[in-house]
């Protein structure tokens, strides 16, 4: 009878689950193509017109942040290590901080891609510029699979489809948000996605601490070690930090993030959007951590802990709840996906296009619309055949984006760096990175850390070593600014110039370049 009760209840939450789901599909596709209305230019699709306020850049941010990484992997770590579960949304919370602190300057120079400020950055150097490119692109192929995987897996666990079913259904989702209307449709989208996003898991902290007989009560079911601070007693300090720095790092080597800043109103929307978003999602992890030590308490012996969160969800909440917490998970990991693939598609029409044919496409939002309906079937494809998400994010982090912060902030914050150094730091850090991973994989004994950090200070100190012996970069940051400013013109304003042709006088390209 007891068994007959719960099959009733667990298909009456499936249900529940399958209309929220509906709802949530034809809520965000309507937004994506009421958006695509309003794009008139291929600035607007692009870069959402460079006109984002405030509330709507923190909101995509702070929702392009709390992803597949946040809520499976941030709630899993919590489930295995109580507090340390924060480290995972401290990390890349820190890390958006600590980007719209630094880096939102940059929005001043009108910038379309990262690739443009390495650019200007590194003299311009085709070396550096092109390997930056393409890394910086595949990497959003690669974010853009985990994210795929990630909301095929909390499919997987709510409805009774099988896994290659969920991984085509979450991939159509996301993509039928994001190609109709560019990046417009991408952060209105967002905003919707995050306010769902707290809502559902406001109310499933709300659950868990009633239900436990609040904070207290919660520490108290879980083992000591679960509760010291940040759960170092269970994780250890190293790791912890490890985990941190590393996130941190790969935010600040971000296209979408970038992206979003470079599309703010102001330098002042775009700085201080940044650092709201980082400090909401640090708070957030508070949340992600009871979530996933409220799992443990009911359900200490799953067999996998990624399956955490969505264990809880289908087996624990009432009906409306479990609906609710499915939609702001898929909501929460469709920010990030959408975010990744905009950044995708403009990193294809600047750099990607151009480098392959010689010259800017004649359609830019035609041809951006095209690469994302690639990059959304390569990606999907990627996620059938790939097992874990954990395992694929440590494959491809080291190797795609382990150097490219350290070039980011040399190349930031010390003049003297040349594009000789930049290019030693993207051959060794990835190297190094994908070394260690190897071993990390044989369980070899030397390797007990993410090999991201030790490849990086490796890199870091290459970068350096080599700049020093070379000359110093002639051609300034404003110089590579300003000639960039014509040819990204050329596609903003849908012009068919070839690259570098002379689309507007030298004196109000300098201009443009400083307003």
């Amino acid at each position: 009878m007891a068994e007959t009760h719960a099959l009733e209840t667990q298909m009456t939450t499936t249900g529940a689950i399958a209309i929220g789901l509906a709802i949530y599909a034809i809520v965000t596709t309507a937004v994506s193509f009421v958006m695509m209305a309003r794009v008139r230019k291929p600035a607007d699709f692009l870069v959402a017109g460079r006109g984002l306020p405030f509330w709507v850049l923190a909101g995509t941010i702070t929702g392009t942040c709390i992803g597949t990484g946040v809520m499976i992997g941030g709630s899993a770590l919590a489930y295995k290590h109580g507090w340390g579960g924060c480290a995972y949304p401290i990390g890349l919370g820190l890390g958006t901080l600590l980007a719209g602190l630094f880096f939102a300057k940059m929005r001043r120079y009108r910038f379309m891609t990262l690739g443009e400020e390495v650019a200007c950055y590194y003299g311009g150097n085709r070396i550096v510029v092109e390997f930056a490119n393409i890394t910086l692109f595949l990497s959003q192929v690669c974010w853009l699979t985990v994210q795929i995987m990630g909301g095929a897996a909390v499919l997987g666990a709510v409805t009774p489809l099988a896994p290659a079913t969920c991984v085509l259904i979450a991939g159509f989702i996301k993509a039928i948000i994001t190609i109709p209307g560019g990046l417009k449709a991408v952060v209105y989208t967002d905003v919707l996605q995050t306010t769902i996003l707290f809502c559902g898991f406001g109310f499933l902290t709300h659950s868990a601490l009633r239900a436990t007989g609040g904070l207290t009560g919660l520490e108290q079911s879980v083992p000591p070690d679960y509760t010291s601070f940040l759960g170092i007693a269970s994780l250890g300090g190293w790791k912890i930090v490890s985990l941190i720095l590393v996130l941190g790092l790969s935010v600040i080597a971000d296209p979408g993030r970038r992206l979003t800043m470079y599309s703010a109103r102001s330098e002042n929307a775009a700085r201080w959007s940044m650092v709201a978003s980082g400090v909401v999602v640090v708070i957030f992890s508070a949340i992600i951590a009871i979530a996933g030590m409220y799992a443990f308490r009911l359900k200490p012996d799953l067999p996998v802990a990624d399956r955490a969160l969505p264990w809880l969800v289908v087996n624990v909440l009432p009906p409306w709840l479990a609906a609710l917490v499915v939609v702001a998970v898929v909501s929460g990991m469709s920010s990030a996906a959408n975010g990744t693939a905009a950044a995708a598609g403009t990193f294809f029409v600047r750099h990607i296009y151009p480098l392959v044919t010689g010259h800017f496409p004649e359609r830019p939002v035609v041809m951006s619309r095209y690469a994302l309906s690639a990059v959304f079937g390569i990606a999907t494809a990627l996620a059938l055949v790939t097992g874990s998400i954990v395992g694929f994010v440590v494959k491809f982090l080291p190797l795609t984006m382990s150097g490219l912060a350290i070039v980011l902030l040399l190349g930031r914050f010390w003049k003297r760096v040349t594009w000789q150094g930049a290019v030693a730091a993207l051959v060794i850090t990835p190297a190094i990175a994908g070394g260690l991973t190897i071993l990390s994989s044989l369980a070899h004994p030397v390797i007990s850390i993410d090999p991201t950090l030790p490849a990086a200070c490796i890199g870091a100190i290459a970068a350096v070593a080599v700049s020093l012996l070379t000359p110093p970069t002639r051609t300034s940051f404003d110089q590579v600014a300003e000639a960039l400013v014509r040819d990204r013109r050329q596609i903003e304003d849908g012009l068919t110039h070839g690259i570098g042709a002379p689309a507007e006088p030298a004196a109000a390209t300098a201009q443009s370049a400083r307003n």
